[in-house]
């Protein structure tokens, strides 16, 4: 393997590693308690303040995709302008970073979605 090569999948086997450390507890299952909390809050959601605090957490959700959307976004331009070759060529990362982004971007949408459904459940509610 020459030094150029060596490089690359080092770069590479770093930037999966930081993929997967961004995504945090998803892959490992961290985020189930939150996940069992969120259950728990829609099953007790029995007032206004309770659809509202749903809603808000919603919205948060959606933030936080909406951020990782332009993180991925922004890793597309960085690997596109390094001109990173891999065995696919360097369209590959960027498409796979953007693939990513879109995701992230649709995910923050249901979430809205969500928020706003639960606004307007808050609204029917005394």
């Amino acid at each position: 393997m020459n030094k150029r090569s060596s490089w690359f999948m080092g770069a590479i086997c770093g930037a999966a590693l930081a993929f997967g450390l961004s995504l945090g507890g998803y892959a490992v299952g961290a985020d189930e308690a939150s996940s069992s909390s969120m259950v728990q809050q829609i099953l007790g959601a029995k007032s206004k303040a309770d659809q509202e605090a749903l809603a808000a957490q919603y919205e948060q959700e959606a933030r936080e995709l909406q951020a990782k959307a332009k993180e991925h976004r922004e890793m597309a331009k960085a690997y596109d302008k390094a001109g990173y070759f891999g065995p696919g060529g360097k369209f590959d990362l960027v498409r796979h970073c953007n693939n990513l982004a879109k995701k992230y971007e649709d995910a923050a949408k249901e979430s809205l979605a969500l928020a706003k459904a639960q606004r307007s459940l808050a609204e029917k509610m005394k």
